[in-house]
Order: structure tokens, then C-alpha cells, then sequence
């Protein structure tokens, strides 16, 4: 089972605006994951694999994943997955994917992973993978991406 910070950088929109939220969310029973999460992990997962180590995603296609194998991997993930793939790659510099990073300098206790940060001399690149549907997420100020950036830059 995966660590979540209290504070998470996913979660800093929410408790941004909200700080009430963190207390009120500590107390929700914490159930089995929904189908939708399922897909969003398979699709992380399916990123992290063919980033780390190589091939497409259409390589997976029908399949089960390693990890999250209770999803089998669809074309229309293979198509999406593989442009977020193509994107991180086309960056030069050093490439780390699925990197815990520590941002408790500015955030008390505040941990998260990071999908891909790519260091170019004194460029850093903070890339999160959205594949979730129906809600829209802007990368211009993003809470999520400026935390992961602090702690890559720590």
C-alpha cells in the first residue's frame, strides 16, 4: 500500500481553499478503490513502464499490467498514454519518473511522487500525467506541479 501524505501535493487544491478539509477527510473510512481509480493507476502504470523501460504502450495492449493487474490495457489507453510518453521523452537532460519528492521545507510533513522530472542544466521540468475524465486540470499554477517542483528543486 502506497503512503500518502496528510498534506499531499494531489490533494493541495482541495486543502489550499479548504484547510477545514484535512480534518473532515482523516475521518472517511477509507473503502476499495473505484473503477475509475483502477484505470488512472493502470495508465500511470503502463507510463512508468514503457518510460523506464522501453517499447510503446500498444505493447501492452489486451493485457494485464505487473502491478495493477486488475485492468486489462485498452487501445484508447495505448493511444493516450503513448503521447504523454512521446511528450516526456522529447525533453533532453536527466529523466526520473515516478520520483518521491520532499517539499516539508514549505509544507509540514508534505511528501509526494512525481510522474516524470526531467533536470536540463538548470532546467527543471515537472510533467504529471491526467488521465482522469470530465474534470479539467490546468498545469498553468497548479498546485500539485509547483509543490512537486519545490521538492524536486530541494
Amino acid at each position: 500500500m502506497t503512503t500518502h501524505a496528510k498534506l499531499s501535493a494531489s490533494g493541495s487544491h482541495r486543502w489550499l481553499a479548504c484547510p477545514g478539509s484535512v480534518e473532515a477527510e482523516s475521518k472517511v473510512p477509507q473503502g476499495k478503490s473505484s473503477p475509475a481509480a483502477q484505470e488512472g493507476t493502470c495508465a500511470h502504470e503502463l507510463a512508468d513502464l514503457v518510460l523506464s523501460e522501453g517499447g510503446n504502450c500498444f505493447d501492452w495492449e489486451g493485457k494485464q499490467l505487473i502491478e495493477n493487474n486488475a485492468y486489462t490495457v485498452e487501445r484508447e489507453m495505448c493511444e493516450y498514454i503513448q503521447q504523454y510518453v512521446d511528450y516526456v521523452k522529447s525533453f533532453s537532460g536527466v529523466h526520473h519518473y515516478e520520483q518521491r519528492v520532499d517539499f516539508s521545507d514549505w509544507v509540514p510533513e508534505g511528501f509526494g511522487t512525481s510522474d516524470a522530472i526531467i533536470i536540463d542544466g538548470d532546467t527543471i521540468r515537472v510533467i504529471d500525467l491526467k488521465y482522469g475524465k470530465g474534470i479539467r486540470v490546468d498545469s498553468e499554477n497548479n498546485p500539485q506541479g509547483l509543490l512537486y517542483a519545490l521538492g524536486a528543486y530541494s
